[in-house]
């Protein structure tokens, strides 16, 4: 029966990994890379809060929207989806129809 490495084993594989000149070099890489998926994060961050806005300007000159948006569940993002999609809901003479598209 063959023996399972021990804790000492492991302490000294320990001990030469954090010696190795490769590991640092490949964390400093890491740390890098973090850095700028983070500061794509950030970019896509702001670029999607600028069109959040956009589209609220947008709500804001349709004369419906406030109405609508009183209804409980839908936000500014949501309602600019459904008017997206289905256009000028006043073509509709109740709102079940709009489910029957």
């Amino acid at each position: 029966m063959k023996r399972q490495p021990g804790l000492k084993k492991a302490l000294v594989l320990l001990q030469v990994a954090k010696k190795s000149v490769g590991t640092r070099q490949a964390l400093d890489a890491y740390k890098f890379h973090l850095e700028q998926l983070l500061e794509e994060y950030d970019l896509a961050v702001t670029q999607l809060e600028r069109v959040e806005e956009q589209v609220i300007d947008a709500l804001n000159k349709i004369p419906f929207a406030k109405k609508l948006l009183s209804i409980k569940g839908i936000s500014e993002i949501s309602l600019a989806g459904i008017l997206g999609e289905a256009g000028d809901l006043s073509g509709f003479s109740h709102g079940n129809l709009y489910f029957a598209m």
